[in-house]
Parts: structure tokens; C-alpha cells; sequence
């Protein structure tokens, strides 16, 4: 649920069923004062209940922009250790890190850290439409976010 802080009314309100150990959210400031919202978890159609034992957890974007919008982006939570979202290149370079290894319960093994841009994400994503209205194109939708500029908080 994201609640807006000003008059506390409720901006968005969807489940997404989401596994202990997948890696907390992340949020970034955009210019126009806003904040876009990166989220794991499984998202499913209403009336389709079946779920499988340990759901691929996926990362989604959602903008205040468009309520009725969740971005599917490519990466999923397999082997994910640590996330975090972030500005490089001040005001400019929305990207997040992923660090991949083995999880507590495994034996030893490789550890990688991945920088994705967040622009390249959202221009493959897949746009996942949260009412029957579709306002716009879902090339219009990806497009805007696209363009979408962000501001540091420091």
C-alpha cells in the first residue's frame, strides 16, 4: 500500500505475494517531486489462485503517475543476496544493484554484482494494466516512464 504523506490518501493498493528472504523495496525521488517504487514479488491475475511453492519473485515499478499501472521489469529474485536502488551521475542515472550469490542455506560458491540501468528495464518491461481502463498505449506508458528524470535527496 502507498499512502500519500500529505493528506494520507491511499495511492495505491495491491498484493503481491512476495517470500520472506526476496529483498526489501526501494525507492527513488523524480524531479516532479514524486517518488517511483521498486517492488519484488509475484504479481497475480485476479481469480487465478494457483500458486506454485516458491513463486518466482520478479521486480516491478510503480509510478504515482499511473495507478492503474505495474511495470514488469526483467530480473528476478534467483540468488539475489542484496538490492538496492540508486542515482549515479547526480539527478541523472537511475540504476539498481543486485548482488547474486549463494543464499545462507548453500554451500560456498560465486558472488556477482550486477548494475542494471533502470532507463534499459523499463523500455523491455512489460506493462501489466491493474483496471480493465487502459488510458494509453502500454509503448506510451514505457515511453514516459522512460523519459522520467530523477533528483537526489541530498
Amino acid at each position: 500500500m502507498i499512502v500519500e504523506s500529505g493528506s494520507g490518501a491511499v495511492q495505491w493498493d495491491l498484493k503481491l505475494n512476495s517470500r520472506a528472504e526476496s529483498p526489501g523495496p526501494a525507492t527513488l525521488s523524480t524531479a516532479d517531486h514524486r517518488s517511483a517504487f521498486l517492488i519484488w514479488g509475484e504479481y497475480q491475475v485476479a481469480g487465478n489462485e494457483t500458486r506454485s511453492r516458491t513463486p518466482l519473485q520478479k521486480l516491478y515499478l510503480f509510478h504515482p503517475s499511473y495507478t492503474n499501472v505495474l511495470l514488469e521489469l526483467r530480473n528476478s529474485t534467483d540468488q539475489i543476496i542484496a538490492f538496492n536502488a540508486t542515482l549515479f551521475e547526480r539527478s541523472r542515472h537511475a540504476c539498481y544493484v543486485l548482488l547474486r550469490g549463494p543464499q545462507p542455506n548453500e554451500e560456498p560458491g560465486l558472488v556477482s554484482l550486477m548494475k542494471r540501468k533502470l532507463k534499459e528495464d523499463v523500455s523491455e518491461s512489460r506493462v501489466i494494466w491493474l483496471s480493465q481502463v487502459a488510458v494509453d498505449s502500454e509503448q506510451y506508458v514505457r515511453d514516459r516512464l522512460y523519459r522520467m528524470r530523477f533528483h537526489s535527496r541530498v
